[in-house]
């Protein structure tokens, strides 16, 4: 049946609609004649639809001749007749041949050129390079070989770690990543030394040599990595003729000490409802006062408001300012708070004393906490003594002074 199908659609054939009372002698004389109908479908008593081939519809004459019936073309199917439409509009066929070759064309040029990843290279630079490699908007696709292009590139710029390009379309992709730069800072020679007084647990050296063991007390500042290559030095001259950076990571034990206090009883200060009000006119080097300059008020806190005159129109900002200065009355109140809040309190501000100093990620061993409670003026204070040990990173580095380097020269590097 596929096959049918597709063979009529090749060839043509027409769907007919038979109308009258003899449609079945319509039907045995176009058996007659060798004339195959199929898809017949009988509507009514006087009404049947069915499809005939482009080459049989002729003989469908001899069929009627002599039958009541009339045969009428309902519709007609297949490349002949789409063809003969098609010839009958030559511009819009010419129109859309046109359409197909620009939007083949358009669609195996190169239109979009876009560059990801670059930082502090400058872009006029890799696009100049790209050009040169042949990849710009209005070049052949074909033409563009990935691969070719990103060995241009980190040849071209040695400022490159790795070069990608890909293509999507019309859309060339350049994704780039610059070589990282070692900050003029890391070549600086130098020591690591201890930034606090800890016992050593851990030496691994990267650069240097080291002059301290597990297990050993150091103090602040105290050397435990040196830059310095003894090894180096020349035959016959004293003193160290090479300097390098030292580096690497040095671990310790170290014992910090918080304190940390909260009074029972806290004063706040509250506004009682009087104010006054002071002004103070300014214009250069001249300043004029008037009203409550000087509050009669033991305890109080100001609001000072400035004003300063200006001529937007022109833009110009005159040295000419107003302070309107209100002046609020305080009073003092005892506030009583539970103790276990206080104690609370007090610990937490030890431990706040504590981790300011510690270094991030160092590892708690272990920590002992003491919390007094005594008498003073009157108020109860609580005092809390806190002691942590840890076991963090103790070793920086201490770069080599100016003048020390100058002696060195070269060799340092």
């Amino acid at each position: 049946m596929l096959i049918r199908h597709l063979w009529s659609n090749y060839w043509g054939y027409v769907i007919i609609k038979v109308k009258g009372k003899g449609l079945e002698e319509f039907l045995n004389g176009a058996a007659t004649q060798g004339i195959y109908l199929w898809d017949v479908e009988r509507l009514s008593r006087e009404l049947l639809i069915a499809k005939v081939s482009v080459s049989d519809f002729p003989k469908l004459r001899e069929a009627v001749r002599s039958v009541p019936v009339t045969v009428r073309i309902r519709q007609r199917v297949g490349l002949p007749f789409l063809w003969q439409k098609l010839t009958r509009r030559f511009a819009l066929v010419i129109g859309a041949l046109l359409s197909l070759t620009c939007i083949y064309l358009l669609s195996s040029i190169i239109w979009f050129v876009h560059i990801e990843g670059i930082e502090k290279l400058d872009h006029g630079l890799i696009t100049g390079v790209l050009q040169e490699a042949g990849v710009s908007p209005g070049v052949w696709r074909s033409s563009v070989d990935p691969r070719e292009v990103e060995k241009h590139l980190l040849l071209k710029i040695p400022q490159l770690a790795w070069a990608g390009v890909r293509l999507r379309g019309t859309l060339v992709e350049v994704t780039l990543v610059e070589k990282a730069e070692t900050p003029a800072d890391d070549k600086i020679p130098g020591d690591i030394v201890a930034n606090r007084n800890a016992l050593v647990t851990q030496i691994i050296p990267f650069t240097g040599t080291v002059l301290v063991e597990e297990g050993e007390t150091v103090t602040e500042g105290q050397v435990l990595i040196s830059g310095a290559l003894n090894s180096y030095r020349p035959p016959g001259e004293d003193g160290d003729s090479r300097y390098l950076r030292a580096a690497g990571m040095v671990r310790g034990r170290v014992w910090y000490r918080g304190f940390g206090e909260a009074s029972v009883v806290t004063q706040v200060f509250r506004r009682t409802g009087q104010s006054c009000t002071g002004y103070r006119l300014t214009a250069g080097p001249w300043s004029w006062q008037w009203g409550e300059v000087t509050p009669p008020f033991l305890q109080y806190e100001e609001e000072v408001e400035i004003r300063r005159l200006t001529l937007p129109r022109f833009g110009w900002k005159l040295p000419i300012q107003l302070e309107t200065i209100e002046f609020y009355e305080l009073e003092t109140e005892r506030i009583e708070t539970d103790l276990e809040i206080a104690k609370e309190t007090a610990l937490r501000r030890s431990w706040e004393a504590i981790e300011v100093r510690m270094t991030p990620g160092a590892e708690i061993l272990s920590q002992e906490v003491d919390v007094t409670t005594e008498e003073h003026n009157g108020d109860v204070l609580v005092r809390a003594r806190r002691t942590v040990e840890v076991h963090e990173e103790i070793g920086v580095f201490r770069a080599l002074p100016a003048e020390k380097r100058e002696e060195i020269g070269e060799g340092s590097r």
